[in-house]
């Protein structure tokens, strides 16, 4: 530190006080202020101290300096620099004129570049002593919702086995867990839970999600849970169809069903993109004329098929129950999706070398295993599906679960006849090419 002694200063003549006043002290002066400028580091090397209001100027920290800050203009997202203004002042005294001998620098923000700028993104804005004891009040707060954070991923490490009813029935308190080899929920022993609160005092919701994505609820009110082991599938999956072929047979299963829900049959209807006009009864500037419109790929539900509902989460094959025309179509009640789906793809007369001909539904082209043509080709599917669905009073449908897909093929394989034959002395077995149906999932 430096330090000037004025008032005890002495002379050789014994005399004290008498610091002399020169240049000399007066920049001595000015070391000390600008050393004490140093200490704005403390914040760092650029920094607003004071923002400007429009009326009042501000203040910054630039590299060591603070400079005041315009007042104008103030700050906003179309400022992009910090600039630096420079100024000189000529002194006149005792007849002379000393040159520059006062500099005086300020800055003001500004949208453009200039000599002297610095970009506004190297500035940080200094928070007063009142807003960071505000933010010290709200710290416990904040600390709390960190931790609430931390324990939610946390909280799923929690690994309970061998629960059982009693235990989960006075499990009240909001917690995420897994659960193994517990009591069985929905058939499945090993399942993850969650409990939270339903709103008012005393009502919480367990909910069990199974390890393909399933979930099942149920809700406690201050009476205590609703029904007695009553889980029930949310909303989301309640509309969902599982589906699995064992053998050619679909078996199909699904959540607890409203009461005016229904499954029903769809397929994938194909129409050609252009639209024949020409009939008898047609005008004559249209006849032998065809009309170009868009090609439609839709679900349709397929001859008004509504299938049995089953008992919820348990497997079972499903069967007509209901048709559109009960009359045209009355042998496909109690009939499987093996006997639904097969008026889809009808066999037709041989051809001529014997061989066996079917033509599927919407596709042009004949399925045969005989000589391949532009018109034929080995193997054919129908697109259908299975979903469920809720009707609006008017019989229009409202909700509409995911459709279960399912491809309804025609290929054929080689089964060996039991004969043989003699071919440059050797003996080959005989084969015949035989066509079935069946079903895959999409």
């Amino acid at each position: 530190m430096q330090k000037a002694n004025y008032l005890n200063t002495r002379t050789a003549s014994g005399n004290s006080g008498k610091y002399p006043l020169s240049t000399q002290t007066l920049d001595f002066i000015q070391q000390q202020i600008m050393l004490l400028q140093q200490l704005g580091y403390i914040g760092g090397s650029k920094y607003i101290l004071r923002q400007p209001d429009g009326k009042n100027a501000g203040l910054c920290y630039i590299d060591g300096e603070c400079y005041t800050l315009a007042a104008k203009p103030v700050m906003s997202d179309a400022i992009k620099f910090v600039c630096i203004a420079t100024k000189t002042e000529n002194i006149k005294a005792d007849g002379e004129t000393y040159a520059e001998a006062r500099t005086y620098k300020t800055a003001a923000l500004s949208s453009t570049s200039s000599s002297t700028c610095f970009p506004i993104d190297k500035f940080s804005v200094l928070v007063s002593n009142s807003a960071l004891a505000e933010q010290v009040k709200q710290a416990p707060q904040v600390v709390l919702e960190y931790l609430k954070d931390v324990l939610a991923e946390k909280m799923p490490m929690l690994v309970k086995s061998g629960l059982t009813r009693a235990q989960l029935d006075t499990l009240l308190t909001p917690c995420v867990m897994t659960c193994k080899n517990s009591v069985a929920i929905a058939g499945q022993t090993n399942y993850g839970l969650t409990v939270m609160p339903a709103g008012a005092a005393g009502c919480v919701m367990q909910t069990a999600i199974m390890g393909d994505g399933t979930k099942f609820t149920r809700v406690r009110t201050a009476q205590g849970w609703a029904g007695d082991w009553a889980w029930h599938r949310t909303e989301r999956d309640m509309y969902t169809i599982e589906m699995r072929i064992v053998r050619g047979v679909v078996y199909i299963r699904h959540g607890e069903l409203p009461a005016d829900a229904k499954i029903i049959v769809v397929r994938k209807k194909r129409r050609s993109a252009w639209r024949s006009t020409g009939g008898a009864k047609a005008y004559t500037h249209n006849k032998g004329k065809r009309i170009k419109r868009a090609p439609k790929r839709a679900w349709v539900h397929y001859k008004g098929i509504v299938l049995n509902n089953g008992k919820a989460d348990e497997w079972y094959v499903p069967h007509c129950i209901a048709v559109a025309n009960s009359k045209a179509d009355a042998d496909l009640l109690s009939k499987e999706m093996g006997g639904l789906c097969r008026p889809l793809i009808k066999q037709l007369p041989n051809d001529s070398d014997g061989n066996e001909v079917y033509s599927v539904s919407g596709v042009r082209k004949r399925v045969t295993a005989g000589k391949r043509t532009a018109k034929s080709k080995a193997s054919g599917y129908v697109e259908v599906g299975i979903q469920v669905v809720r009707n609006d009073a008017d019989g229009t449908r409202m909700v509409g679960g995911e459709i279960a897909r399912l491809k309804y093929r025609i290929q054929n394989k080689r089964v060996n006849t039991g004969k043989t034959i003699m071919i440059l002395g050797k003996i080959r077995k005989v084969y015949n090419r035989v066509y079935y149906r069946s079903f895959s999932m999409r």
